[in-house]
């Protein structure tokens, strides 16, 4: 008997340890209650919403210190910490009206969520409202919407565009920008998704994070989330109609398969436009267009309350006509502003799919995530395009690219509750095969500089490439208020390329000597350290130092020893901001400075006036400012500001100028596609125009979006000048539905967007209407 009763008693002491219930209340400062707000638990699969009287429930929590995520349609977000006891605990939350208060924002920089304005990073977060608000659909649209990042437009291609951030830019062998979509690395440009679909948020992270994301984070990270499906039956539709036949078709919904157990959500996108080009050369008033397809699934299964499984499926094709649409000079380019004069259609097409499996565990001492993804992209031409960008028929080409990639994360992290130390730790592995075909046609006219043309080289490269690194960070609370973080990095990677090239006259093929086999070993080790101190509840200021690095890689078509490889490019970055929210969170007030150092620069260059190389050629230092300011100046209106200013300079460049066979050292000139100062303001008034269910309201937007000054070559002597783009947006939404009329580049302005050895004009005005539902 006393058995029994000893066994009862231990187990009413562990009911009381570990099943604690956690209820509370969302309502107004009025005290009136808020229905279907979403109430979650950070750093936990936990997440219900609001019942008809405001209430929620959370059974089985755990005793510790919680941060709840409480968010509504028509409210700003809150975050609230909670302190859960040995028994029930309540808690009451109050939220405010959109335009009265900003957003509470949530963020997972730090592969842990956390909150926005305490996270001593350099981070920006661009919610789904803020993407839709700046009409922003694709890579290329994001230029200026946080400070220090300029995407490259690179051509009407299937994945051109290149980020840069704070001066540091990258191609295809080696992004200096990290992109993540779903927590799974894109290797390549191509990989990476076009255009947005079903997007939850974006979070762009400024300066090296190789700590915790690794190859390639080496001036920043762009991270893509898309909305992950939930517990109830909704959808939404959009209609996007614009000038040059511009046509946008997007659908998706969201329904539970099994209640509170499995859930679904697909979308579909068609995005088409028709010409902006013409050519003369081959008589084409409508030279280029494209077609773009998109489809992307989530499937969510709650398997207990501790592990949950998550299925992501994305594919994609595109159809390009006239990609590449580039000018021999910049004068041409001004000159004859969206005409084309090559001998070739330029048409490339895409496929791209992106599988991914996500499983978490919540537990009492520690969350595990495990991530296992493949990705498959083919990108092809398949005719020609034109190489010298005049109605001479010079030179020409062709390429093809098959490239397949196998990821695995396996990551371990605090608990959700809150204490002194809050930690992460793992290890990330890949291995990548890409195929390509890359040919080079030197046709007839091109007999006026070599008489043996027409001819042709015909290169075929296989890259083996796989790695392992093991990752780690910790933030102890020294104090209250001072905290610091340490994390380490260790990549090793392996590297191999197999190359056949050939030379083809007369459909004779001859084989040429040449270096067919090399494989090399990188490693890295990249440390970063932070400290943050707590001025005040809403005020936090930082210092942080880290190492970069970008792993090195082969040349396609390389003829020497000394071209065949390039070397990893490494950096040093240090950080000081301070991070204000004032005024009860009508103001966010965030500056940031940093001071680069760039050794080995990794740099497109050419040593026969043709093909491209990269080559370690430079050693860069750049000091700049960041400021990031969102407000609420009176009820209903607010803004959005930012701005940065870098003074990006060489240490050394030297450049091998085929011309006269001699290396330049341009020492102290400034790196190419590289604004030294870029803002961006936005302010909107929403009217109010009903207070009825629909809570139907008007709303107006303008955008101010200033480009200064940046060099299209290393040499320094293209140069575009500062120019600046309004945009516009205006209409009617509701609950249910949306009508927005928009333009962009409204004043028309011709600026050069892209140039190194070859030109391209910026986007002309561009307006539409745009229809969207949900239900």
């Amino acid at each position: 008997m006393t058995r029994k009763y000893l066994l009862l008693f231990f187990l009413i002491i562990y009911s009381k340890l570990y099943t604690q219930t956690l209820q509370g209340g969302v309502h107004t400062k009025n005290g009136q209650p808020i229905d279907a707000a979403t109430v979650h638990i950070l750093n936990t699969d936990r997440t219900t919403t609001t019942d008809r009287e405001g209430k929620f429930i959370f059974s089985n929590i755990k005793e510790g210190r919680y941060q709840l995520n409480v968010t509504r349609v028509g409210y700003a977000s809150l975050i609230n910490s909670v302190k859960v006891g040995v028994d029930k605990t309540s808690t009451s939350i109050i939220l405010t009206e959109n335009g009265k208060q900003l957003d509470d924002i949530v963020v997972s920089s730090d592969k842990i969520e956390t909150r926005l304005q305490q996270t001593p990073v350099a981070v920006s977060s661009l919610s789904a409202q803020k993407l839709n608000d700046y009409r922003a659909w694709n890579i290329a649209d994001l230029t200026a919407l946080v400070p220090s990042l300029y995407v490259i437009e690179h051509g009407n291609s299937t994945g051109s565009n290149f980020f840069n951030i704070r001066g540091t830019m990258g191609f295809s062998n080696g992004q200096s920008v990290a992109t993540y979509v779903d927590g799974v690395y894109q290797f390549d440009y191509y990989s990476a998704p076009i255009n947005f679909n079903n997007i939850e948020r974006i979070e762009i992270l400024r300066g090296p994070q190789g700590t915790l994301y690794g190859r390639n984070a080496f001036s920043g990270v762009v991270n893509i989330f898309t909305k992950k499906p939930t517990n109830g039956l909704h959808g939404y539709a959009e209609v996007d109609l614009g000038n040059y036949g511009q046509q946008r078709y997007t659908v998706g919904i969201n329904t539970p398969i099994v209640k509170d157990k499995l859930f679904f959500n697909v979308s579909g996108q068609y995005n088409g436009r028709g010409s902006i080009y013409s050519d003369p050369t081959l008589n084409m008033k409508h030279y280029d267009g494209r077609k773009d397809y998109n489809i992307n699934g989530n499937l969510k299964y709650f398997v207990n309350d501790k592990w949950q499984i998550n299925i992501n499926a994305k594919t994609e094709h595109d159809d390009d006509r006239g990609a590449y649409p580039w000018a021999a000079s910049d004068s041409a380019a001004r000159n004859h502003p969206y005409q084309y004069f090559g001998n070739w259609e330029n048409i490339e097409k895409r496929n791209n799919t992106n599988v991914s499996a996500t499983i978490n565990y919540f537990g009492k001492h520690f969350n595990f995530t495990s991530i296992t993804s493949g990705i498959d992209y083919h990108i092809w031409i398949p005719g020609r395009y034109d190489f010298d960008f005049t109605s001479a028929n010079l030179i020409s080409g062709s390429n093809a690219t098959r490239s397949r990639e196998l990821t695995q994360e396996f990551r371990f992290t605090s608990p959700a509750s809150i204490s002194k130390w809050k930690w992460t730790g793992g290890a990330f592995l890949f291995a990548e095969k890409i195929k390509t075909n890359t040919n080079t046609y030197y046709d007839e006219d091109y007999a006026a500089y070599n008489p043996s043309a027409p001819y042709g080289t015909l290169t075929y490269t296989e890259s083996k490439n796989s790695g392992i690194a093991f990752f780690g960070q910790a933030t102890y609370n020294l104090t209250s208020k001072l905290n610091i973080t340490m994390g380490a990095r260790y990549d090793v990677e392996r590297r191999q390329q197999d190359q056949t090239i050939n030379y083809e006259k007369d459909e004779v093929i001859t084989p040429l000597s040449g270096l067919e086999s090399n494989h090399r070993t990188f490693n890295a080790f990249t440390p970063k350290v932070t400290l943050s101190y707590k001025l005040t509840d809403n005020s936090l200021v930082y210092a942080s130092f880290a190492k970069g690095f970008r792993v090195g890689g082969f040349n396609i078509g390389a003829t020497t020893v000394s071209q065949q490889f390039y070397s990893p490019e490494k950096s040093d970055n240090y950080e000081v901001a301070i991070k204000n929210n004032l005024f009860d969170n009508r103001l966010k007030l965030n500056v940031t400075a940093f001071y680069l150092q760039q050794k080995d620069q990794q740099v497109g260059t050419s040593t026969d006036g043709v093909n491209s190389l990269t080559l370690n050629v430079g050693n860069m230092n750049n000091f700049g400012i960041e400021t990031e300011v969102t407000a609420i100046l009176v009820k209903n209106l607010s803004i959005d500001w930012n701005a940065s200013w870098s003074d990006a300079k060489y240490a050394k460049l030297n450049l091998y100028d085929y011309t006269s066979g001699s290396t330049v050292n341009y020492k102290g000139n400034r790196p190419i596609n590289n604004p030294n100062i870029s803002s961006m303001l936005a302010v909107q008034y929403n009217f109010p125009l009903t207070q009825t269910k629909q809570s139907l309201s008007l709303f107006v937007r303008g955008e101010y979006r200033y480009i200064g000054k940046y060099y299209l070559d290393f040499v320094n002597t293209d140069t575009q000048s500062g120019y600046g783009l309004v945009n516009a947006r205006a209409g009617i939404t509701a609950k249910k539905f949306e009508i927005a009329f928009w333009g962009r580049n409204i004043n028309n302005v011709r600026y050069i967007a892209y140039g190194y050895g070859s030109y391209l004009l910026g986007s002309p005005r561009m307006y539409g209407v745009t229809f969207s539902i949900r239900f």
